[in-house]
């Protein structure tokens, strides 16, 4: 059986994720990466089974705030240049194609305390993604975002809240533009 270049450099940079991250970063089973991807902070993230880690633009990158904070991508997904901040945790779900987009379950800051202002008593709120769901580029997730299954989220759209399944949403806000029912 012969092996892709993509395959071959993808167990190099396991590898190196493995011995870097040790536990805190876990891999399924013929996960391809392209191009190494950022990891901040002591969350966990795990990539399920025959995910796809493409950059053309940028790299993905995983930016944890919390120590327990965690990020679960579902099996047989697809990323190009996505960004994660997770101080709690975000979980998407299986077979989601994710463009350049930009998930955040946190605000990073508060304006409760003038003195503290970033990274203060910040608040949270996990977000999560359903099966088949394909997120637009440059769209948005804020803090407790719920995107049901079979879902698309248009280009550049900022979602602040939850949306059921078979529905395209679009806007900043976004709303929903069309019901695939």
């Amino acid at each position: 059986m012969k092996k892709s270049l993509a395959q071959i450099l993808s167990k190099f940079l396991i590898v190196y994720y493995k011995i870097r991250y040790g536990k805190r970063v876990k891999f399924g089973k013929n996960v391809i990466i392209n191009h190494k991807f950022k990891i901040k902070g002591r969350g966990k993230l795990l990539i399920s089974d025959n995910c796809i880690l493409w950059a053309h633009e940028e790299p993905n990158a995983f930016h944890f705030y919390k120590k327990n904070a965690q990020i679960k991508i579902g099996k047989n997904c697809r990323l190009n240049g996505l960004k994660c901040h997770c101080a709690d945790s975000i979980e998407i779900g299986n077979d989601c194609l994710i463009g350049s987009s930009t998930i955040m379950d946190t605000d990073f800051h508060t304006f409760d305390d003038p003195e503290h202002i970033l990274f203060g008593n910040s608040k949270s709120k996990s977000i999560n993604i359903g099966n088949q769901v394909w997120l637009g580029g440059q769209s948005a997730l804020l803090k407790g975002s719920e995107i049901g299954d079979k879902s698309v989220v248009g280009f550049r759209a900022v979602v602040t809240k939850s949306y059921g399944a078979n529905v395209v949403v679009a806007g900043n806000p976004a709303k929903v533009v069309k019901s695939k029912d």
